[in-house]
Parts: structure tokens; C-alpha cells; sequence
């Protein structure tokens, strides 16, 4: 009989170990599951900063390129002398 209860002892033992030990493996799999569900919500956020930021420069560049490329015509001189 003392045999049984030994046993039986050592089986809640090694399923309790079971359980922890499942629990371990099964930490790195949620923390995956964490980061990818997080990854997706600011992945959305930080693309549009991205493509907002992009914009911006591309406007600003095309802004100054057209201030250095325009050349004054006769008729631009001509508008600016009669407005003072």
C-alpha cells in the first residue's frame, strides 16, 4: 500500500512539472503573438507617418526647384516696376 501512495505521489508531481513546463514552452509562442498584433496596430500608424513625412519633403523640394528654376520674363519685370 505504501507503494501505491508513492506512486500515485509522484504522478501529481510530474504532472504538475508537465503543466509548468508547458507553461514555459508556450511563453515564447504568446509573447510571438503579442508582438505580431501589436506590430500589425502600429505598423498602420508608422507607414502613414512614413508616406505623410515623404510628401512633404517631396512638396517642399518641388517648391524650391521651382523658385530656382523660374527666370524672370520682360512681362514679369514690367508688372513689378508698376506696382511700386
Amino acid at each position: 500500500m505504501t507503494v501505491a501512495q508513492q506512486n500515485t505521489a509522484s504522478l501529481t508531481i510530474d504532472t504538475d512539472n508537465s503543466l509548468h513546463i508547458n507553461q514555459v514552452l508556450w511563453l515564447p509562442v504568446q509573447l510571438l503573438q503579442r508582438l505580431w498584433w501589436h506590430t500589425k496596430g502600429y505598423g498602420i500608424i508608422f507607414s502613414i507617418m512614413f508616406l505623410t513625412l515623404m510628401s512633404l519633403i517631396f512638396v517642399s523640394l518641388h517648391w524650391s526647384s521651382r523658385k530656382l528654376a523660374m527666370v524672370p520674363t520682360q512681362s514679369e519685370e514690367l508688372d513689378l516696376e508698376s506696382s511700386k
